[in-house]
């Protein structure tokens, strides 16, 4: 008897030891955001442009739930050798399926530039005729909308529809755009936008008029509680000077 209730009591640590140590690990596990997955990043700066070589990857590690569905998996390398950069890259940064000019089995598909969850939209007539030939792919805008209000009153406004939204493509023309290249003259943009996004800006194109605001790539700010404009704002001095108040700017290089 003795003899049995010991080898239990043995069973029974080792059995305590083996959950102790799986619930332990499954801990440390959740603390640190999953299992750790492999990811292309770049070993050294690359010029937009240039063929994406072995030599300048290299694999880093990060948690699972850190992990988004733009970014390039190791086991993604043969895929992504030979696509050119769409944009210049910087060492370290991880490499984003955003960041290629193309994929090697569909050198012209837009379809395949687009993260999972976004949409595509293109807004025709905003193009070259508010920003000239200054737009190209890759900017980041902010579209307003300038539309009569339902009601009485035949009261037109302006509103900031959308804000820091990423231009896809300007007329046929996608991905990097060299300074040097030719400008792209068209009044069509394509917009990287979220379903709901997509469903405003259709509603607005009736009966209203879209306008394209360009901002700094860098600046990603999102401006809450803004108002809107009607022809009070133009033509009465106090209003004209309430929208007066800019940031203090130095220079512009």
């Amino acid at each position: 008897m003795n003899r049995t209730a010991m080898l239990a009591s043995v069973a029974t640590a080792a059995l305590g030891f083996v959950l102790l140590a799986i619930y332990v690990r499954q801990f440390q596990r959740d603390a640190t955001g999953g299992e750790p997955v492999e990811l292309l990043a770049m070993r050294q700066d690359v010029a937009a442009g240039l063929p994406l070589t072995e030599q300048m990857l290299v694999l880093r590690t990060l948690p699972e739930s850190y992990i988004e569905d733009r970014q390039v998996l190791a086991s993604d390398l043969p895929r992504v050798l030979g696509v050119r950069a769409a944009i210049s890259l910087e060492a370290n940064q991880t490499l984003l399926w955003t960041d290629l000019a193309t994929t090697p089995h569909d050198r012209s598909s837009f379809s395949s530039r687009i993260p999972k969850g976004m949409r595509a939209m293109s807004v025709a007539g905003v193009g070259r005729r508010v920003l000239g030939d200054l737009l190209r792919p890759g900017d980041r805008v902010d579209v307003l909308l300038t539309k009569a209000k339902p009601g009485l009153e035949a009261k037109v406004v302006t509103v900031p529809l959308l804000q820091n939204t990423l231009v896809l493509a300007v007329g046929d023309r996608f991905g990097a755009t060299e300074q040097e290249s030719p400008a792209v003259r068209s009044n069509l943009v394509t917009l990287l936008v979220t379903l709901d996004q997509a469903s405003l800006l259709a509603q607005a194109r009736r009966g209203g008029t879209l306008s394209l605001v360009l901002r700094n790539e860098n600046d990603l700010e999102i401006n809450e509680g803004l108002v809107e404009t009607d022809d009070s704002d133009v033509l009465e001095q106090e209003e004209r000077a309430r929208r007066q108040h800019r940031l203090r700017i130095e220079k512009v290089d």
